[in-house]
């Protein structure tokens, strides 16, 4: 009798053990979740918007984060890094202002050494402008600083126009019977000059996704060679953080050591696709698109390296310990032309994508380059 009642106990038990491994599994997504992250917010009064697609596909936008896109899920799975209390404000789509350091910056201190006070910028409250429910936001915030050298002062309003974008294969019919989620967003990011004083090319806007590592940026590039892109911009890159491919290159988003890359406009052909494992059998995609003038002054660029042209493109793999690492995508305007009581915009279209890796695949040789299904994936 005690030998049937151990075995049922066991047996009890191992049946509990199986059952509570897939649960445990979604109670972590769920924590990670916008559900999770929307009750936090109400928990403490703090205002969002939720924009819902046909696929009940989602993103989380926070004026008080700097009306930063927090968090986007697709599929039931955050595509964006956002940090694990998102009352801290920090992670998904955000806005910041090139350069960072130099004579014209106002983020690095004069010598690099520290940073200046950019609350303003990051997080920068912003108002709701106009709100049209599950359509579209326009948030702006405005905010004044000086450049390093003293020489230029900014007086600047930021506006973030947000909008759910259609699929861009959805009548394609090379695509109409494949099964993936979906959800995009059409972003145009736009600064404005408030002050009497002209701002000759000398700032221009950024826009970043920070995303969970690990995973594959995959760059298509005019010219696939060495000068292509450049890493001076911190710690020397490792040799096999990185690999050329026939008309693109990829980058290791690592999420445990610190590097950058950057990408000339010469060499840019506006799009950044990042690629990373979301289930057994299944990919995600988070691409942006944007423009680029080859020919432009583009103002951010390496410490050491003041004298040259900046980047169109950089990405970076953060060094923060587990679930604090992340990967960013980023994309610049051009250094632009602000006379007095200009603005200006720059449009980027971010298209989320998750799936069987094939139909990824597919994807990102339709949207991102010929060759992304043999592109090198770390």
């Amino acid at each position: 009798m005690m030998r049937r009642c151990v075995t049922v106990l066991l047996s009890l038990i191992a049946a509990v053990v199986l059952y509570s491994v897939p649960n445990e599994r979604a109670v972590s997504e769920e924590k990670s979740g916008l559900k999770s992250f929307a009750e936090s917010l109400k928990a403490q009064k703090t205002d969002f918007y939720l924009f819902s697609n046909s696929q009940d596909n989602q993103f989380m936008v926070v004026p008080k984060f700097g009306a930063r896109i927090l968090a986007a899920s697709v599929g039931g799975l955050n595509l964006f890094w956002t940090h694990p209390d998102p009352l801290q404000g920090q992670g998904g789509l955000r806005t910041w202002i090139a350069p960072q350091g130099g004579d014209k910056g106002f983020i690095f201190k004069p010598d690099w050494k520290g940073t200046r006070d950019y609350s303003g910028l990051d997080p920068g409250g912003y108002k709701v402008v106009s709100f049209k429910e599950n359509r579209e936001i326009v948030l702006a915030t405005t905010f004044r600083t000086v450049s390093n050298d003293g020489k230029d002062k900014y007086d600047l309003t930021l506006t973030r126009e947000i909008r759910l974008e259609d699929d861009p294969l959805k009548e394609d019919p090379d695509f109409r019977e494949l099964h993936y989620q979906y959800l995009g967003m059409d972003f145009i990011h736009k600064l404005k000059n408030n002050s009497q004083a002209g701002l000759d090319r000398i700032i221009g806007l950024w826009g970043l996704i920070q995303a969970p590592p690990k995973g594959t940026m995959v760059i298509p590039v005019t010219e696939v060679k060495k000068d292509a892109w450049r890493a001076t911009y911190f710690e020397p890159l490792p040799d096999d953080f990185v690999r050329a491919n026939p008309d693109s290159f990829s980058f290791f988003i690592h999420g445990s050591r610190r590097c950058k890359v950057g990408v000339r406009p010469e060499a840019a052909k506006g799009v950044i696709a990042y690629v990373s494992k979301a289930a057994e059998g299944e990919s995600a995609l988070i691409m942006m698109s944007f423009p680029v003038k080859p020919e432009a002054r583009y103002p951010d660029k390496p410490m050491s390296e003041q004298e040259t042209n900046g980047d169109a493109i950089q990405l970076y793999s953060h060094s923060e310990p587990g679930a604090l690492a992340f990967g960013e995508l980023e994309c610049h305007s051009w250094a632009l032309d602000l006379p007095g009581g200009t603005e200006r915009a720059f449009p980027i279209k971010i298209y989320l994508y998750k799936g069987p890796h094939e139909v990824i695949k597919k994807i990102g040789k339709k949207l991102v380059c010929a060759g992304f299904a043999e592109a090198h994936l770390f």
